[in-house]
């Protein structure tokens, strides 16, 4: 909503060091429920992962046999026999586990795809049902973090990582039953080191699953001072703010390096030490197996060496289970930041039996509403007004008074804290709000134009609009003169929200969108304000036109704007100060009239 009026607290400014607000607060939580409900979220989306768990068994079957292989091709070759058949068996082995692995990566890759998909639509669909106020308290930056970096984390994890943690648990299952099946005392050596490698991964991952976390909050609060910076950037140099951008942006670009060292750091000393007790624990079983094989206790030269492969065999998976669990902190910590939007409040549901508004005739009634922000500060105190059908009603004040709040109430962007607001004698949280929201005609201080061609930003609300109706729209506010000059008229596509156009171009195409809805209600909130004199007497005559037979709310500054108003509301810290026509408040000599006699000079 424009500022003019008592707004929520906003968002930083462009470019100006603040602190931020929104932070995701760093704490732990459980994993395997995040993973859960991760699952929970997308299994309609995976058709073809029990395809890929039968390729993972299979693909460990060559982990589990080839030792074995190998073992009778040594005890063959110890005994002087050809060992053709244990190789073409061991090529065998090898093409069929290629096979099974490429099988599994084309399968995942038409799966995770549409796992992001899916994640990426259901957050978008929830930033859509999200009410103002959750926005107001968040950065865009940060939010945009959340909708990218955060779901291409899940991606990769699940593109990449789940494939092998499959195959590896498959792999460590068949592998140990081989190894109890051929030793069982060897068996008990090599597992000293898989809990040796158990025991470092969960000390290690405690510490990185936190910092990775930390990481994604970092780069998503840089994110939104980058958008901000960039987006503001003619605040930043009218303002001389350069070097206090640079300098915000290089505070929090060296937090994001420094917590992103420490999370690397931790997670990549995983992979070293348990290659050191991997190669400790495979030292270890072969200095047993020889003097087992020495004091006879092992006679088969090729068992031992079936059963060495297996040790390889057996402690891999576990390093590399290790070094994925610990990539999995990244994507944990991504999927607790979406589901953290994902359980915001949305926006209140229509109740089973609210009403349908289909003809709006524009009776309006405040009856003693009373607002606050989350902040707890009342903006709006004991509001009481009825507004007949067809009232051209102007509502001014000081900045902050709350003028701009009143229609946010209007409109349901918020909803009353007490009181009730009426259209047409029933409460509009009766209605349903799609119904509601299309009884008005807005325009907004703040112009929101999109990267769309002239013809569609106009029709925006009207989609199914002709071209001669967005013209004659386009004419009624005064806009066709400055369109026609365009390079392509109304076909020409505007870039970066219409940066390309004036602020005033900007607004008057905002207020053809608001002629184009043919609304019952019309809301101009500082329609006027980005205008120059000659541009501002138009718009007045088109308003004049555009208002009559309509309800209208007409918020404004320029008090010469709001004179043929019906009735004139001044608010004043979040009351009703007074209240009339024109020549009845200048008859008052109030704060009206000192407002209206100073910026007139009369």
């Amino acid at each position: 909503m424009a500022t003019n009026g008592a707004t929520p607290p906003p968002s930083n400014l462009s470019g100006i060091a603040r602190p931020s607000k929104g932070l995701v607060v760093v704490k732990p939580k459980d994993m395997r429920g995040t993973l859960m409900r991760l699952w929970q979220l997308v299994r309609k989306k995976s058709r073809g992962m029990g395809l890929i768990l039968v390729l993972s068994a299979l693909s460990s079957v060559a982990a589990v046999i080839s030792p074995l292989i190998t073992g009778r091709a040594v005890t063959e070759i110890s005994e002087g026999s050809v060992v053709t058949g244990a190789l073409i068996a061991l090529v065998a082995m090898y093409v069929f586990d290629w096979l099974m692995k490429f099988l599994e990566k084309y399968i995942m890759a038409s799966i995770s795809p549409r796992i992001i998909d899916h994640l990426r639509r259901t957050l978008f669909d929830k930033i859509r049902e999200l009410p103002l106020s959750f926005f107001d308290m968040h950065q865009h930056g940060e939010l945009m973090s959340r909708l990218t970096n955060d779901v291409d984390n899940i991606s990769t994890t699940i593109s990449n990582s789940l494939t092998q943690l499959l195959m590896h648990c498959f792999t460590v299952i068949g592998v140990f039953v081989m190894m109890m099946l051929t030793s069982p005392l060897l068996t008990l050596i090599a597992f000293a080191g898989v809990g040796l490698i158990t025991l470092l991964t969960k000390v290690v991952t405690k510490r990185t699953r936190k910092l990775f976390k930390e990481r994604q909050r970092d780069l998503g609060i840089l994110n939104g001072q980058i958008e901000e910076s960039i987006s503001g950037l003619s605040v930043v140099k009218a303002f001389c703010r350069e070097e206090q951008t640079q300098a915000d942006f290089d505070r929090k670009n060296e937090k994001l390096c420094a917590v992103s060292i420490k999370a690397l750091v931790y997670s990549g000393c995983l992979m070293p030490i348990t290659n050191v007790i991997n190669n400790l624990c495979y030292l270890s079983v072969s200095v047993f197996s020889a003097l087992m094989y020495l004091r006879g206790s092992i006679t088969d030269i090729g068992l031992i060496t079936s059963f060495l492969l297996y040790v390889r065999q057996f402690t891999r998976p576990f390093m590399e289970v290790a070094n994925i669990y610990n990539s999995f902190q990244t994507a944990v910590a991504g999927a607790e930041r979406m589901f953290e939007m994902l359980d915001e409040q949305s926006e209140p549901k229509d109740a089973d039996d609210a009403l349908p508004l289909e003809r709006v005739d524009g009776e309006i009634e405040f009856d003693n509403v009373c607002f606050a922000y989350g902040t707890g500060k009342q903006v709006l105190s004991g509001i009481s007004l009825k507004i007949p059908a067809g009232t051209r009603v102007a509502i001014v004040g000081p900045t902050g008074s709350g003028k701009t709040t009143i229609i946010s109430l209007l409109t349901r962007f918020y909803d009353v804290t007490s009181g009730r607001i009426l259209l047409d004698g029933h409460d509009i949280r009766d209605y349903r709000l799609h119904d509601l929201r299309r009884a008005f005609g807005v325009v907004l201080q703040d112009t929101a134009l999109f990267a769309q061609s002239v013809k569609d930003n106009i029709a925006y609300g009207h989609a199914d609009a002709s071209t001669d109706d967005v013209r004659t729209a386009a004419e009624i506010c005064g806009a066709d003169a400055f369109i026609e000059r365009l390079p392509n008229a109304y076909d020409t596509v505007l870039e970066q929200g219409g940066a390309e156009l004036s602020q005033g171009e900007r607004q008057l195409m905002t207020i053809a969108r608001a002629v184009l809805t043919n609304a019952p209600i019309l809301i101009l909130d500082e329609a006027t304000s980005s205008v120059d004199t000659v541009t501002e007497q138009k718009i007045r005559r088109a308003m004049l036109k555009l208002c009559s037979g309509r309800t209208s709310f007409i918020i404004a500054h320029r008090l010469s704007t709001v004179r043929d108003s019906d009735v004139i509301i001044l608010i004043e810290n979040g009351r009703i100060a007074e209240q009339g026509t024109h020549d009845e408040l200048m008859r008052l000599n109030g704060k009206y009239a000192d407002m209206y006699r100073t910026q007139t000079g009369k």
